[in-house]
């Protein structure tokens, strides 16, 4: 098919039917898998404030000593395993979203770029995880 003969229409017609089903399904998924790593990064939060009491559980700074108290020897390996296995959620959550872009987006551009970014992201979220557990042996 040329480009002179599509018509807009036709592209939110062929939008429409492929995103139907799967859309609501996928975002749902992705919301998901995305508060289950919420979930983890909160358990490894509370582990945190036992040693700091006096503290409010959700400073600023506390987020940023998470990913330095995960990997020490401090930290129990139960929770590091937890840890390592809720933020893996965040790849297929990422990737549940790049195919409700691709699904839902007319307009080609927008598509393949909102599609790449959000399996960039996913990539790099993968790599990032892979080194930091691989780097600590676990």
């Amino acid at each position: 098919m040329t480009q002179a003969n599509y018509s807009g229409r036709d592209a939110d017609v062929d939008a429409d039917v492929m995103g139907c089903g799967m859309s609501p399904l996928l975002c749902m998924l992705a919301i998901a898998l995305l508060g289950i790593a919420g979930w983890g990064f909160m358990n490894v939060m509370a582990e945190l404030a036992k040693s700091h009491p006096y503290e409010p559980l959700d400073t600023v700074s506390r987020r940023f000593e998470v990913d330095a108290f995960i990997w020490s020897p401090r930290a129990p390996l139960a929770l590091r395993k937890q840890y390592i296995a809720t933020q893996a959620c965040v790849v297929p959550a990422f990737l549940c979203l790049a195919a409700v872009v691709w699904m839902n987006e007319p307009r080609p551009n927008v598509r393949a770029l909102g599609t790449v970014a959000f399996c960039t992201i996913s990539f790099f979220a993968a790599t990032l995880l892979a080194w930091k557990a691989l780097r600590r042996g676990e």
